[in-house]
């Protein structure tokens, strides 16, 4: 049960002698400079469901505005909408008490960046246009190309952006905006230092990389969990989950990806075994929905039988009962390790 206490408490702490009024100040200095407990609750809730619903619906409002404005227009409200929502997230980051909603309103303004970044490239005439389906296959794979450079540059000035926004703030969020830009300026790289590249499609060296980065990002969160006064791993283990599910999926559960299939099965089957000892549920709940969602694809795409279904009640059963033989002997097993 988690007992908190108020400034009222220490008050009554101090005249009751168990607390000196030096001790009570530096305990009130402490709780107002440490970063912000980061755990659930309804409060986080509202925060998260406010910055969430602020990104989505000033990102409507500009969709509907955007093609109405001109070049320079779009340039205008861009750069007003950055300096706005940047001012007011610094105002309250410098508040620890309204901290939360300041990082949340940093990542709308970090958002921005790339509306801000293509506008400016699309006025001074940078931003390739298309030429449409019916021009010759040569000039549609000059615009592709073209197109790529462009993204890797807004790519490139976003991750800027976030990194900037990290420095001042140390936000989880922050960090993620700026992963989340790496990743798919490291993608475009990719397509574009592909020989055999077809316009903006991604294939299997992409897959691989996307796997490759999820994979990093899981490495990174588990070498800095703890490590700092802010804790990173939970949003790099979302990253690295999500970017080893998309990268192994697109090929894993082709018909005839059998190698791929049995990669998913195995990243899966070594993410559960990971949680037990970094004791990470979300591992434990990742690994086996990726275990499980490959033996419904085995069942339904491969075998198409209810007797392969009733061999996999059994298999499940049979885990079970391997759970239960080991909780049962365990203790036995380690009290005799334990003898000398």
């Amino acid at each position: 049960m988690t007992t908190r206490f108020t400034e009222r408490d220490l008050e009554r702490w101090v005249e009751r002698g168990l607390l000196s009024a030096e001790q009570r100040d530096a305990i009130l200095e402490e709780l107002t400079t440490r970063p912000p407990d980061e755990g659930l609750s309804v409060v986080t809730l509202l925060y998260y469901g406010g910055g969430l619903l602020v990104l989505l619906a000033y990102g409507i409002f500009l969709g509907f505005q955007w093609e109405a404005m001109n070049e320079a227009g779009r340039v205008v409200i861009a750069a007003f909408s950055l300096a706005f929502f940047a001012a007011i997230s610094t105002f309250l980051i410098q508040n620890q008490r309204f901290r939360v909603p300041g990082e949340l309103l940093q990542v709308v303004a970090v958002a921005i960046v790339p509306m801000l970044a293509f506008a400016v490239l699309d006025a001074i005439g940078l931003w390739p246009d298309d030429p449409g389906f019916r021009t010759p296959f040569q000039d549609r794979e000059e615009y592709h190309t073209d197109l790529t450079w462009g993204r890797m540059g807004i790519a490139g000035i976003t991750m800027l952006g976030a990194w900037a926004a990290f420095r001042h703030s140390r936000s989880p969020y922050a960090l993620v905006a700026g992963i989340m830009s790496a990743a798919w300026f490291v993608l475009d790289v990719s397509i574009q230092i592909q020989p055999d590249r077809v316009r903006f499609e991604w294939g299997t060296p992409q897959l691989v990389l996307l796997a490759l980065m999820g994979a990093g990002a899981l490495a990174a969160g588990v070498l800095t969990a703890g490590a700092g006064d802010r804790d990173y791993s939970l949003w790099l283990f979302v990253l690295g989950l999500a970017g080893l599910a998309i990268g192994l999926s697109v090929k894993a559960f082709e018909t005839d990806a059998w190698a791929w299939g049995a990669l998913w099965l195995l990243v899966s089957l070594v993410i559960v075994a990971l949680s037990v000892p970094l004791q990470q549920r979300l591992f434990a709940a990742a690994g086996l929905a990726g275990v499980f969602i490959y033996i419904g694809r085995l069942v339904f795409d491969v075998f198409e039988t209810a007797g392969a279904a009733l061999a996999f009640v059994v298999l499940g059963l049979m885990v079970l009962a391997a759970g239960a033989i080991y909780q049962r002997f365990s203790e036995r097993l380690y009290e005799r390790g334990g003898e000398t």
